[in-house]
């Protein structure tokens, strides 16, 4: 199968391409990123379709940051994902595209949820500190079951637990939490500080999912039957920003302390995946434990920083 990967010079995208290689079983076309071609551009989109001929797609392309982003850009985090959404479903469409499959973030879940089941989606908007990216990833969901009811078209649309691992962008107000913090403790260790802020109370509690994982239930939605899929993948435990950070620090084998910022938002208190629907639909399961990750996770940020 010619398989086209969108946003493969990215965290989740560069995993999807390793894991399609290891495969060996398909032809890979990519989209690399907003330089090589912009998809928001419907008709520069189009043309390329045209001219690579993808028979499934999988779509890892997001405006995308950490809770702080979101407040400074939320216009261009509602328009620029709903137009890379829209454009993806009406060319794949028009082309004759066997399958879209798209991550959707779980922030899109209704904010005063504590556990995410798929029959809640819709049931109350997004948390406010996540409202905008949010809201653009319910649209992608809502044009799978559009385009499949008056087109017959196929997608995936696949809600993964927050992803962590090697190469994710370690920048503090772009990444999630594990990210930032693997950064922060890291760089304390190497420049001999005693002490790291964590923003917001450090109660908040979240699902970890290794990369690898998260990349390898979106391979495995390729080979779903036609249809409108929607379902949670998810690692069915979570742990709380502060308990996150303590093992970070062992790891790391830093010897500081913490301070907290809570005049930095918290976010929505608890999310927790239920990917009971998503294990029996693909036949998959997590094979990374969290400590293992954050150690992959630690050596390459040291070995690629010079820490």
């Amino acid at each position: 199968m010619k398989v086209l990967v969108v946003g493969s010079s990215g965290f989740l995208g560069g995993w999807v391409k390793k894991l399609l290689i290891e495969d060996n079983e398909h032809e890979i076309i990519e989209i690399y990123g907003k330089k090589d071609l912009d998809i928001t551009n419907a008709k520069s989109l189009n043309e390329f379709f045209l001219k690579h001929k993808p028979q499934a797609v999988i779509n890892c392309a997001a405006f995308v940051g950490g809770i702080s982003y979101g407040y400074k850009f939320p216009a261009k985090m509602l328009s620029e994902n709903s137009k890379m959404a829209l454009n993806l479903y009406k060319v794949s469409n028009e082309n004759k595209v066997s399958i879209l499959v798209n991550p959707i973030s779980n922030c899109a879940y209704p904010g005063h949820l504590d556990t995410y089941k798929e029959e809640s989606f819709f049931d109350g908007p997004p948390h406010d500190s996540v409202y905008n990216y949010g809201m653009s990833k319910r649209m992608c969901v809502d044009l799978g079951s559009s385009f499949f009811k008056e087109y017959n078209f196929s997608s995936a649309n696949v809600i993964l637990s927050n992803m962590y691992g090697p190469e994710d962008h370690f920048d503090v107000e772009r990444s999630h939490a594990l990210g930032a913090l693997v950064k922060k403790i890291s760089d304390a260790k190497m420049n001999n500080e005693n002490c790291v802020e964590i923003w917001g109370t450090g109660k908040p509690i979240r699902e970890w999912l290794y990369v690898q994982d998260g990349a390898n239930a979106l391979v495995k939605s390729l080979n779903l039957n036609s249809g409108h899929h929607f379902f949670n993948v998810g690692v069915k435990k979570g742990i709380s920003i502060i308990d996150l950070a303590n093992i970070i620090k062992t790891q790391v084998g830093w010897e500081g302390e913490f301070s907290f910022n809570t005049e930095k938002p918290d976010g929505v208190l608890e999310k927790k995946v239920d990917g009971t629907k998503g294990s029996l639909l693909l036949e998959w399961e997590p094979e990374f434990e969290l400590e293992y990750g954050i150690e992959k996770t630690i050596n390459w940020y040291k070995e690629t920083h010079g820490r």
